[in-house]
């Protein structure tokens, strides 16, 4: 039985004979997936969680960028944690990459407390404003129809040992309230930063308990 199925196809990601399966016809993943798996770090042998994770882009590649033991994959849309889990099973990942198709607020029930060496999520950018034109798996991955950026944070600060670090990109828009979120919920900025293009993104790197002092990075 093919892993790949009818409107699918098979992306090569040109790192250590990477593949990911993604529909053309669906949401697919952009340049700020593979810029937040270039940007984040992980302690040997720690395990990555990846928030938000589509079909599995940042977490595939991240395991293999970073020294992470394992990673934990968490989506909410059932086809597109369907097509992350066949990628895994193409990329013979198993025995290190878990699925987990579950509504990301208070999923450290199912998968743990206080555990992540880093969180890592690309969230969807825009606040939940009425949606046009787009089918609705669509427009779950780009607006915060089912999670909000509070949500993510709060319940990152659940997931992340103490010193765990959060990766996150977004939109440099809402930079003011993604700091303002961290630092409500204990977990302090440490270096930022910044994509051009044809939006301005940002890349955050955080840490739970950590002292205050932010760098800022420049393309």
């Amino acid at each position: 039985m093919s892993l790949i199925k009818e409107e699918e196809r098979l992306d090569d990601l040109q790192f250590k004979n990477l593949f990911l399966i993604q529909n053309p016809k669906k949401y697919c993943f952009t340049s700020d997936a593979v810029a937040l798996a270039n940007f984040c770090k992980c302690e040997k042998n720690g395990v990555i969680v990846d928030l938000c994770s589509g079909s599995g882009v940042v977490g595939i590649l991240a395991l293999k960028k970073t020294q992470a033991k394992k990673v934990i994959l968490v989506e909410v849309q059932q086809e597109l944690a369907d097509m992350a889990e066949r990628s895994v099973q193409y990329n013979k990942l198993e025995e290190s990459v878990v699925v987990v198709n579950s509504a990301l607020q208070n999923v450290y029930k199912k998968i743990g407390a206080n555990f992540a060496s880093t969180i890592t999520v690309n969230p969807p950018y825009e606040e939940n404003k009425q949606v046009k034109n787009e089918s609705e798996e669509i427009a779950i991955c780009r607006h915060e129809i089912l999670v909000t950026l509070e949500d993510i944070i709060k319940e990152s600060q659940k997931l992340l040992k103490f010193g765990g670090k959060f990766y996150m990109v977004h939109k440099a828009e809402r930079l003011a309230e993604i700091l303002s979120l961290l630092t409500k919920y204990g977990i302090e900025a440490k270096r930022l930063k910044f994509l051009k293009g044809k939006t301005v993104r940002v890349l955050v790197e955080a840490q739970k308990g950590a002292k205050k002092g932010l760098k800022i990075d420049f393309e």
